[in-house]
């Protein structure tokens, strides 16, 4: 018991000693240099190609990585739905041959399935391709890097002007 009282006046009386130096010892902060918009945008733009790619190996994951967390989550449900389905239809119709007219009806909910599944990717693809090029574009608009086209500007004299805005 009475070590520690010694210890902490110790720590105490090293910590009251050295005060005014701990002010003197802050660090500066020193902010990291800005970049410019191109730079930005850089850092924050999508890939096309690489969501509609995730896309495809697993559902969603194209679309969380283009900027929409739940834009993909409707086409996964329907595949996954179709795709138990398919089984299910696929696994109960085993014993269906063409010569019995009662297995048409398997024939054609296993078809319907598969059409589902394969429509559902397609879609899923192309959704998460152009979610990422959407994405991109409004970045480009946020950090004012708009391409080149017609201006329309107000002058100072509150007139209109239509202009040509280039970029080099």
């Amino acid at each position: 018991m009475k070590h520690r009282h010694i210890n902490l006046l110790l720590v105490l009386g090293v910590l009251l000693g050295h005060a005014d130096q701990l002010h003197a010892q802050r660090p500066r902060i020193v902010r990291p240099p800005q970049k410019s918009p191109e730079e930005r945008y850089e850092d924050m733009k999508k890939s096309p190609w690489l969501a509609a790619t995730l896309e495809l190996i697993l559902p969603t994951v194209g679309h969380a990585y283009a900027g929409d967390e739940d834009g993909g989550k409707p086409m996964a449900g329907l595949m996954g739905a179709a795709a138990v389905i398919f089984w299910a239809t696929a696994m109960t119709g085993h014993h269906c041959t063409r010569d019995k007219p009662r297995c048409w009806g398997r024939e054609i909910t296993v078809k319907t399935c598969a059409m589902a599944i394969i429509g559902s990717r397609v879609w899923a693809f192309d959704s998460a391709l152009r979610l990422a090029r959407r994405t991109n574009a409004f970045y480009r608009r946020r950090l004012g890097l708009n391409d080149a086209g017609l201006a329309l500007s107000v002058t100072p004299g509150r007139q209109l002007g239509l202009g040509v805005r280039l970029r080099f």
